[in-house]
């Protein structure tokens, strides 16, 4: 073990390294990582929905141009919904500029410029869209979502939920309401709203509202009883502040009940906690996938604790290893968790991406330098080598069934099972 938390630390010092002195050169698919979200809200007396889209620009994914006392960035925006076999059904754009006095903000990826745009649409399925360009660098990202809505006739129905964050503006809801795009942070959870709506007849209706954390053990539960003659509904639901603050990732169930029908809908409720990597949703879960780089005693003191001494112990650990104890962000701890998550989506098996052996590798090496592939369908052959030229080693992944298994045969000491 101590070989294996050798490399990790080593390599990921490295990338950070590396990235640190590129600050200033720009990554060609970093336009792609602004914000793109939309909601679905019923309309007030009508069959139609709208739909709150919204994109989000981070100063970071624009080139700034320093000239002689600013920093300027030129952008072009558009939000866009068309049938999803059909024509477009609306299309809103917007063309701005950026001037900063400050580097920092410049490169800021906590300063953004958010644009939305309202459409009502009748039910169907659509596709939304998001273009960003930029007009210094001509780089571009397009980005799109599907937006199936049952055509089947329902007396009721119940629209996704979402939670509500409040920024001064007019975004769709009530005033200074804008959709949550991003995490809560304990410190700042006062009034966490859920805000709900659907369609229902005129009648009473009751909701119930579940909350339930990460091991699914339910943590609230509430009914709340209604009544409309509008044929709709929209409702905020206050979720108590000391449930909203236990632990990282929480799921509400809301449920619909009216006259003996019913409809189902969740959202997820993710905490962000200062030094913890906004890609944990669990503490306990992610000491797991810490397995690669903890020592033995480390290993059986972090897992073996209580669930109420995890975080502690989690948070002295990355606190000790921390590159840039100065700033809020564990750039380390982040690049490893960030690793854990492409396992997970990239790497296929009978386990989880990260307890693969292509996930292990990636987790402790991030991505390779060079890489080979051989597929031969009549032989069955299927292989990747992955090169590390930094530390003059290559791993060699055989995939013997053809169902994207790929396991390891290059000698490697992983270290004691779990």
């Amino acid at each position: 073990m101590k070989k294996t938390t050798f490399y990790i630390f080593i390599f990921l010092f490295s990338y950070l390294s590396a990235q640190s002195q590129m600050l200033n050169k720009r990554d060609n698919n970093l336009i792609r990582q602004y914000g793109f979200s939309f909601y679905t809200v019923a309309d007030n007396m009508s069959d139609s929905i709208r739909v709150l889209s919204y994109l989000s620009v981070p100063n970071n994914v624009l080139q700034f141009i320093k000239n002689d006392k600013n920093f300027e960035a030129g952008y072009e925006a558009t939000l866009s919904i068309k049938e999803k076999k059909g024509s477009q059904l609306g299309r809103k754009n917007w063309v701005n500029t950026l001037v900063t006095n400050e580097y920092l903000e410049s490169v800021s990826k906590e300063i953004y410029t958010i644009h939305f745009a309202e459409f009502k649409v009748p039910i169907g399925n659509y596709i939304i869209s998001a273009e960003l360009l930029d007009k210094d660098s001509n780089e571009s990202g397009l980005r799109f979502k599907e937006l199936n809505l049952s055509k089947k006739s329902s007396e009721i129905e119940l629209y996704s939920p979402f939670f509500i964050d409040y920024l001064s503006g007019k975004w769709g809801l009530n005033e200074n309401e804008i959709p949550l795009f991003q995490n809560f942070h304990t410190d700042k959870i006062t009034r966490t709203s859920v805000f709900i709506s659907g369609k229902v007849k005129d009648s009473p209706y009751e909701l119930d509202v579940t909350v339930l954390n990460a091991k699914k053990k339910e943590l609230w539960k509430k009914t709340f009883q209604s009544e409309t003659d509008e044929g709709y509904f929209h409702q905020r639901i206050i979720i108590p502040e000391d449930v909203a603050k236990q632990g990282l990732r929480k799921r509400v169930d809301i449920v619909l009940r009216q006259e003996g029908k019913k409809k189902k809908n969740s959202v997820i409720l993710a905490v962000s906690r200062q030094g913890i990597s906004g890609s944990i949703s669990d503490i306990s879960q992610a000491i797991q996938n810490m397995r690669y780089i903890l020592k033995d005693d480390e290993w059986k003191k972090l897992s073996k604790s209580k669930s109420d001494e995890q975080e502690t112990l989690f948070l002295e650990y990355w606190t000790a290893k921390d590159p840039t104890p100065e700033t809020p962000n564990n750039e380390l701890m982040n690049e490893y968790f960030s690793r854990v998550n492409y396992s997970n989506f990239n790497f296929k098996g009978y386990s989880q991406g990260w307890k693969t052996d292509m996930g292990m590798i990636y987790i402790l090496f991030g991505p390779p330098e060079d890489l080979e592939v051989y597929n031969d369908p009549i032989s069955r052959v299927y292989s990747q080598r992955w090169h590390y030229y930094r530390i003059n080693k290559f791993f060699d992944f055989v995939d013997e069934q053809g169902f994207g298994d790929y396991r390891l045969s290059t000698p490697f000491f992983r270290g004691q099972s779990w």
